[in-house]
């Protein structure tokens, strides 16, 4: 597909401005009609949801704390007005002991002394406040008070007042929250404060490192966009440092293993124009000075240069089809007619194809074959084309100074083909790119022989779209073996 230069042209600024961006903002995108859309920056965003969360849990922690600390101190105040109440009663009881009255007995007692029936002291009175506990009230066995300031509506805490086992009455003060002493009051305040001063501190500290994290993770993904530009651009070399330890650091081992495989992809596609371009100059440069020496009269138009200008427009036209053929099969629109087939069968074609040129050439073919059927799911077409090529390629690049050996086997639901020849070999580090389009070979076996160099590439390429595999070793003879596997019939497509 050809690319329109303005649309790349046109990108490119844009392409630039992301990759140079250092700040957390980004591009606007566009909305609705057309119309530009910016949104909040993913910063903002991380800093606006980590400070919310630290705000809730503060603020979450810091109730918690006031209430428990509110419910602590009132069983405290509680149980210490209590104890003074007992106490009081107590000293009562021993009074009513003597007297026999209960308001003289309530009157001898210091903390309901000048007290009786009167109202609490004046709220301006600091110094008088700040010593004084809560009033006093003493009632009788009916609930009358007979010594003390009244209480107020509610619940009051009260203490029986016993002598003999006879309750006399009851000591009593006001409900607390009606009246707290001040000091107790200074508590709570100064809980509340220290509180509020925690909260003080602790929402600054929040922010701070919700706007640390926010950095932490914003950085590695403004590497990542750099990156992606870069890519954009095809600098397929740069490479992210991947030393975080975490998922961000696998996220840039995965960039940098795409970023090396579009740089493979590339080069080989660069290789890949290269010798299609030198491949097809080949044959246009033969036929091209022909047809200028049968013009220039330099040579005349007879049958040997009209064969000879045939056969570079036939090795032309070869590998034309050849390369439409690789382009269908691995772009995966090359059409299989699958039938079951007996692979045994399909091999003792080709061997009977090749048998007479291998002969003349001076090879000895050998084929050995597995017992019975070996059946698959294939387009026998195809595999007989594969199977050609395979021979053809002996035929073409092998030395007839060992046997070339054809053998079929079965095994774990595949069925297996190998072709071997006797040499010469090919260097270890190159049998992995055999099957690579129009890779070349620098030894013995070149393409001195004929062919457009695309033959293992289509058999690789038929063989994977028939679900299988193909894979070249060296020979035990020294030469080449290829090795072809597919699925049995009923082991897969």
């Amino acid at each position: 597909m050809r690319q329109n230069p303005k649309r790349l042209q046109a990108d490119r600024p844009t392409l630039a401005r992301v990759a140079g961006e250092g700040g957390p903002a980004a591009e606007p995108t566009v909305g609705e009609g057309g119309k530009p859309r910016r949104g909040l920056p993913l910063f903002w965003k991380l800093f606006a949801v980590q400070l919310l969360a630290a705000a809730a849990l503060l603020s979450g922690v810091l109730l918690l704390m006031r209430q428990q600390t509110a419910t602590s101190f009132a069983a405290y105040v509680e149980a210490h007005e209590r104890q003074r109440l007992e106490d009081v009663a107590e000293r009562i009881a021993d009074q009513h002991a003597q007297t026999g009255d209960l308001a003289l007995a309530a009157l001898s007692v210091r903390e309901l002394r000048r007290r009786a029936l009167l109202p609490p002291p004046p709220a301006d009175a600091e110094r008088r406040r700040r010593r004084l506990r809560a009033p006093l009230t003493v009632l009788d066995a009916d609930l009358r008070p007979v010594a003390g300031v009244p209480l107020p509506p509610g619940e009051a805490l009260r203490v029986p007042i016993v002598d003999d086992g006879v309750t006399l009455g009851y000591v009593a003060r006001p409900p607390l929250p009606e009246w707290i002493a001040p000091d107790e009051v200074g508590f709570w305040r100064r809980q509340t404060e220290a509180l509020m001063r925690a909260a003080a501190i602790g929402l600054p500290l929040a922010a701070l490192f919700a706007a640390l994290i926010a950095a932490m993770v914003l950085r590695p993904l403004r590497r990542l966009s750099v990156g992606t530009a870069a890519l954009a651009r095809r600098e397929f070399s740069l490479r992210l440092d991947a030393d975080r330890g975490d998922e961000f650091d696998r996220l840039a081992a995965d960039f940098n293993a795409l970023a090396a495989a579009l740089e493979r992809y590339d080069r080989n596609q660069r290789q890949w124009l290269a010798d299609v371009a030198h491949e097809l100059r080949t044959p246009l440069a033969v036929l091209r000075g022909e047809l200028e020496a049968v013009l220039d009269g330099v040579r005349p138009a007879g049958p040997a240069q009209l064969q000879s200008m045939q056969q570079e427009v036939q090795r032309l036209g070869g590998l034309i089809d050849d390369l439409h053929l690789l382009s269908l099969a691995e772009s995966g629109g090359l059409p299989l007619a699958r039938e079951r087939c007996d692979i045994n069968a399909l091999v003792l074609g080709a061997v009977a194809r090749f048998d007479a040129p291998l002969r003349q050439a001076g090879f000895a073919l050998e084929a050995q074959l597995a017992e019975g059927e070996l059946m698959a799911s294939v387009d026998a077409q195809r595999i007989e084309q594969v199977l050609a090529n395979l021979l053809g390629n002996v035929l073409r690049h092998a030395q007839p100074s060992a046997p070339v050996r054809i053998s079929t086997a079965a095994a774990d639901g595949r069925v297996e083909v190998r072709v071997c020849d006797g040499g010469p070999g090919v260097p270890a580090d190159a049998l992995p790119r055999l099957f690579d389009r129009l890779y070349r070979v620098e030894s013995a076996r070149s393409r001195d022989g004929g062919g457009t160099g695309l033959g293992l590439a289509i058999c690789r390429s038929i063989v994977e779209a028939h679900g299988g595999r193909i894979e070249a070793r060296a020979s035990a003879g020294g030469g080449l073996c290829i090795g072809v596997e597919l699925p049995a019939a009923g082991a897969g497509t």
